[in-house]
């Protein structure tokens, strides 16, 4: 009987040990985590604006949208490039003016953050990013070019 005691005892110890252990693990290495460690507070808090300034005009340009072109966007059976050609054969010359103002402002905001950044932030992000994508495939490779 105390050896049954003991064998549970020790499982649930082992358990607990991975558990906590896997935890550790998850909540250290998040991208968001290492990220936050690369910027200043100051960069990490032009980042949140952006970010909402992004989803504002995001959510006015959803305001331009008729039902059917709603209608195009919820519809899941559709590949998202099918989608995106459907509803871009839908669009006004109006909203795609604001298509093209909202993509300027992002492309602006974009090469205006990298400019603050250091060398060192710069290859650190870009280790961050190949760690992320495998073969570094991502949209940060462009930051060293701008």
């Amino acid at each position: 009987m105390k050896k049954i005691i003991r064998s549970l005892a020790a499982v649930a110890l082992l358990v607990s040990a991975v558990a906590f252990g896997a935890n550790a693990q998850t909540t250290d290495t998040t991208h968001k985590h290492k990220f936050a460690t690369v910027l200043t507070a100051q960069q990490q808090a032009v980042l949140t604006e952006n970010k909402q300034k992004h989803k504002a005009a995001a959510a006015k340009f959803k305001t331009t949208l008729t039902a059917d072109q709603k209608a195009i966007l919820k519809n899941k059976a559709l590949a998202r490039k099918e989608r995106k050609a459907k509803l871009e054969a839908t669009l006004t010359a109006n909203q795609k003016q604001i298509m093209a103002t909202n993509k300027a402002n992002a492309q602006a905001s974009r090469k205006a953050f990298i400019a603050t950044l250091t060398d060192k932030q710069r290859a650190d992000m870009k280790a961050m990013s190949k760690g992320r994508h495998g073969k570094g495939g991502s949209k940060h490779q462009k930051m060293n070019k701008a």
